[in-house]
């Protein structure tokens, strides 16, 4: 039973898994917030963050059972390829983990505590319904993720999409509180497209991560692609006015000057690994660089909470990283 139990956590990626919850909570402290401050939040945000974890382990798995061929020819390490774990039995899997994820973000949105005073009924139910489009439209785009479209020029744009539409899944759920304002949009927009622009270079620069031939013009557009993106996420706060439920809403760090810094700081050393990626392309090289950038969702992700919500929220974001680090200590992240 252990040995299965570890061929399916090497399948799924386990110590990738908390960078999707940390996603739907950066996500949620853009829409709402210092949320740590609403009683009765933490079951609805719990069903989220597992929604978003069936989600990413359908991606994964699907990912596997699509590659299986070529996975074989090259050789590759995986519980699929040496037949731990059998292909039929992945597929269905990873198609019911899909279903369960748009079903627990539905859930998840009916089970958020009664706050009449940040909104009417009507938006609230209506949030619902986009709760359970947001899901449903990332479910499609995962689905043709993991299909020929994943080897055309379209695959990295919808793994970063994957990655966006996550963060708007913590957004949405947000929205079913209290609706954005005008401002607020224009937040939203820019965070958005920052996850798909650091994540759609990440997939580009991992395309041939386990063959020799790396070209380091592909890398370096790809870090550029990525580096777009971190620029976006650095600026999205500019355009935030206040809070959507109380004005007071902590913006902890001037959007202007430190809060920038804070994003630059917690990506040099991603930064550090892309830039020797290129220089000395290889395997020996970008693996180690796709491995942090990974991590550095999380720490993203903590510093939008952090500027958002507050520091008891970033603190917790930040603190996914813990496990995170002991998972890739046993398991491969790639």
């Amino acid at each position: 039973m252990h040995t299965r139990i570890r061929a399916w956590a090497q399948l799924v990626r386990v110590p990738n898994t908390l960078t999707a919850c940390a996603d739907v909570l950066a996500g949620f402290s853009i829409a709402v917030g210092h949320w740590f401050a609403i009683d009765g939040i933490a079951v609805s945000l719990l069903l989220m963050c597992l929604a978003s974890v069936c989600l990413y382990w359908a991606g994964m798995v699907l990912n596997d059972v699509h590659d299986i061929e070529a996975d074989r020819i090259q050789r590759r390490k995986g519980p699929l390829v040496d037949g731990r774990i059998d292909i039929q039995t992945a597929a269905i899997a990873g198609w019911m983990l899909l279903f369960t994820g748009v079903l627990l973000a539905g859930v998840s949105s009916y089970l958020l505590p009664l706050l009449p005073d940040l909104g009417n009924t009507s938006t609230r139910n209506q949030s619902k319904w986009l709760v359970v489009g947001i899901g449903s439209l990332l479910a499609m785009v995962i689905a043709a993720y993991d299909s020929r479209l994943k080897a055309t020029i379209f695959g990295p744009l919808l793994m970063g999409m994957c990655r966006g539409l996550n963060l708007l899944l913590g957004i949405s759920l947000g929205w079913c509180l209290v609706w954005p304002s005008d401002s607020d949009w224009i937040v939203v927009a820019i965070a958005v497209f920052g996850h798909v622009g650091f994540v759609m270079g990440i997939t580009l620069a991992a395309r041939r991560e386990s063959l020799m031939d790396q070209s380091s013009t592909r890398l370096a557009i790809a870090w550029m692609i990525s580096l777009l993106g971190i620029v976006a996420i650095s600026v999205c706060p500019l355009w935030a006015t206040g809070p959507l439920w109380a004005r007071d809403r902590p913006l902890r760090l001037d959007p202007r000057s430190l809060y920038p810094i804070l994003i630059g700081l917690l990506m040099v050393p991603w930064l550090r690994r892309a830039i020797r990626s290129v220089r000395n392309p290889g395997v020996g090289t970008l693996v180690p660089a796709i491995k942090q950038a990974i991590l550095s969702i999380i720490f993203l992700d903590a510093a939008i909470a952090l500027q958002f919500a507050g520091s008891t929220p970033g603190m917790i974001v930040c603190g996914l990283a813990i496990p995170t680090l002991a998972l890739a200590r046993v398991f491969r992240m790639t």
